[in-house]
């Protein structure tokens, strides 16, 4: 990786590294941004929009490319189809030649390559098999089916207008610029005089460059800041407006350390809350013990069925609770304590039996066939889906002995089967 090429790259366009930044190589993710301990508000990196990839940026370079015979099928293209076509030409082609057209050859460079990528359309046949019976492997399958079937629409004009670019656009050079955007990639709406990393339905990725280095740790304390005065389309080849990132002193992390001020150490940016699910299908990666850790259940497995997410503890169980007692009640707004007790098992019979039907986290452990990083993010993952399904029971049994004690005030003793723990 030449990281001074792409320093130099970055600022002879306008952007910036602070002075104390040092990028360097290290661990699983590729590039890391160091440097001293912050004590202060410090801006550390700056992007102008000229260099940021967009869908708009993308489309006019695959139609310079592709000529004209391809541009009504350009303008029918997904945005991430765009970006990642527009990505994948770099690999296509040699940079002397299309340099003027595909801009990004010093920054893409540095991109980790795809034999350490992580996400699980990577995993192995193994590493993909202990997410069996998870919400994340039937997550995988159902990316992997429409990224193939919008990899095939790309390459098939690709092989029309060009059949040597369409041998080399293969499904492995696609999948690793999809793995690029979905891991490096920031909502459209940080380019505004209010950036926001929430998506919408009106947003689209973007990728900034020198920006995405930094990686993700939780509840660090990070801004964006916009110099923006124009839209996104007329921003593209102004070097004046630009977006940076400034890193604010965290004292939960700087309280008693004992390092040197000068010793470099991790500057890391701030992805908001997320699920391990969601970090390792997107990004990579997972945390330990993640707070935000969530599983989504549903009854009747259709695409149309209702989904409860649920969250540690059994958080927001109570819709979950309410909705199937309702249902069992037949909308009736009395309930009894029979229908109590028949929802607990309902549901009880239901997380157990997903909670039988996933791997253990010693299964994870156990398993020397599977690469220690993703062993680790899958031990993560596993952790935390089990520990909600046991949290949902305690919160059923809870709610089964609540009704046994209802009966009892009315004067009723329940008898249950002998292997019922009642």
């Amino acid at each position: 990786m030449d990281m001074d090429r792409l320093k130099a790259w970055l600022i002879a366009h306008g952007g910036s590294f602070h002075p104390s930044v040092v990028l360097k190589t290290q661990g699983p993710f590729g590039i890391s941004v160091l440097a001293p301990r912050i004590d202060e508000d410090t801006t550390i990196v700056t992007c102008p929009f000229s260099l940021i990839i967009t869908k708009h940026t993308s489309l006019q370079a695959l139609k310079t490319l592709l000529g004209n015979d391809a541009h009504a099928s350009l303008d029918t293209w997904s945005e991430r189809q765009l970006i990642c076509s527009y990505l994948c030409f770099h690999q296509l082609c040699p940079e002397q030649s299309s340099q003027e057209v595909l801009r990004h050859f010093p920054y893409i460079q540095c991109l980790p390559a795809a034999a350490n990528l992580l996400t699980p359309p990577h995993f192995t046949t193994t590493e993909r098999e202990i997410l069996r019976n998870t919400n994340l492997y039937q997550a995988t399958l159902d990316r992997e089916r429409n990224w193939r079937a919008r990899w095939g629409q790309c390459r098939s004009l690709v092989q029309m207008v060009n059949p040597a670019w369409g041998d080399l656009f293969t499904w492995d050079v696609y999948l690793t610029a999809l793995t690029y955007l979905s891991s490096r990639a920031f909502p459209s709406s940080v380019l505004s005089p209010n950036p926001s990393l929430v998506s919408t339905p009106s947003t689209h990725p973007v990728l900034i460059p020198g920006l995405d280095l930094l990686n993700h740790k939780r509840g660090q304390p990070v801004s964006w800041i916009v110099s923006c005065q124009d839209t996104i389309q007329d921003q593209d080849t102004n070097t004046s407006n630009t977006i940076s990132i400034v890193s604010h002193p965290n004292s939960d992390v700087d309280v008693g350390t004992t390092s040197p001020r000068e010793e470099l150490v991790e500057v890391f940016n701030n992805y908001g809350p997320k699920p391990n699910d969601e970090l390792i299908l997107g990004y990579g990666f997972s945390l330990p013990d993640n707070p935000d850790d969530t599983m989504t259940l549903q009854i009747g497995g259709s695409a149309t069925s209702q989904k409860w997410v649920v969250g540690r503890n059994a958080h927001n169980v109570e819709s979950l609770w309410s909705d199937i007692r309702n249902m069992i009640a037949n909308g009736e707004s009395d309930y009894e304590f029979e229908d109590d007790l028949e929802t607990a098992a309902v549901l009880t019979d239901m997380v157990q039996a997903k909670l039988d039907g996933i791997k253990t986290v010693a299964d994870v452990r156990q398993n020397d066939v599977i690469r220690p990083t993703v062993r680790a993010m899958l031990g993560h993952y596993i952790a935390g889906q089990r520990d909600i399904l046991e949290s949902i029971l305690e919160f059923l049994n809870e709610k089964r002995g609540a009704a046994i004690d209802a009966a009892r005030e009315q004067g009723i003793d329940l008898v249950f089967d002998e292997d019922d723990d009642g």
